[in-house]
């Protein structure tokens, strides 16, 4: 039987060749615009070279800075800080929620005002200044409807970043629950700017109007529960429709994270007797 490739007249078809995943090393300059060259040459503009020695797969030619480990959780990517994506929406594992209280690592049961608490001993231990974690307490929580009239839980908590001292932070946590699932997804937004500026300050207050641009930062990088909001946002923006979204807790989620770990507790149980009769 003759080869795919050769046919049984003896003449071979073309060759035919599959696009690597790997992006190889650029060989040469990227390729100009000729009306943007001439334009930089009328003003004596040159571009700025990189810093000798350095690797031009880690050098952004459109910022001129290099490029940076961006990621977290074994995916990490070389990417350039002005040109990352302000979202980076994955799923989390919806078995737990921690306590917020210091030296405690139980499962939250209660949101006390914003706080995951696991019990009455955590509540007082917080009330006599044991201290909480800052980055476990949630913003502000609200709910929407899905367009399925479901309602879908957004929690807003302040994001791990280093900052100098005396600066706030940049970007903020938000988390997602759809109805009756445990297992959300989370991204990290960045603040909005008060004003147009490459250094004016970023809002610090989760009003309703940086909401409904964190909910356009959301839709821009595809996250379907953000499309319905952000058009309902528009209307409402425009004083046609009722505000999208409304005040909620964490209570829910919480709710039923443990109604999970009792039935994988219970399933346990039947195993270990299952195993100990036979």
């Amino acid at each position: 039987m003759p080869h795919a490739l050769v046919p049984s007249d003896g003449v071979a078809a073309p060759a035919r060749f599959i696009r690597s995943v790997v992006l190889p090393r650029p060989g040469g300059p990227l390729p100009v615009d000729p009306d943007a060259q001439a334009l930089a040459d009328a003003h004596g503009f040159t571009e700025p070279e990189p810093p000798p020695g350095t690797d031009p797969r880690l050098w952004c030619m459109e910022h001129h800075r290099p490029r940076r480990l961006i990621g977290g959780h074994g995916s990490y990517h070389a990417r350039c800080i002005a040109c990352a994506p302000p979202v980076f929406p994955h799923r989390v594992r919806g078995e737990r929620f921690w306590c917020a209280a210091h030296g405690c690592r139980q499962a939250a049961r209660w949101d006390v005002y914003g706080v995951p608490v696991c019990g009455v001993g955590c509540v007082e231990r917080i009330g006599v200044g044991c201290g909480v974690r800052v980055h476990a307490c949630a913003l502000r929580v609200i709910a929407v409807r899905s367009e399925s009239d479901q309602a879908i839980i957004f929690g807003c908590f302040p994001h791990r970043a280093r900052v100098r001292p005396g600066e706030a932070p940049h970007s903020l946590r938000v988390h997602w629950w759809r109805s009756n699932t445990t297992a959300g997804r989370v991204a990290v937004l960045r603040w909005p700017k008060l004003e147009r500026g490459k250094f004016t300050p970023r809002a610090t207050v989760l009003t309703d109007d940086v909401l409904a641009d964190l909910f356009v930062q959301l839709a821009r990088v595809g996250v379907p529960e953000a499309r319905p909001v952000v058009r309902a946002a528009m209307r409402w923006a425009r004083g046609k429709a009722a505000c999208p979204w409304e005040t909620a807790t964490l209570q829910p989620v919480l709710d039923r994270m443990a109604e999970m770990r009792r039935e994988r507790w219970a399933v346990r149980a039947a195993v270990r007797r299952s195993l100990q009769s036979g």
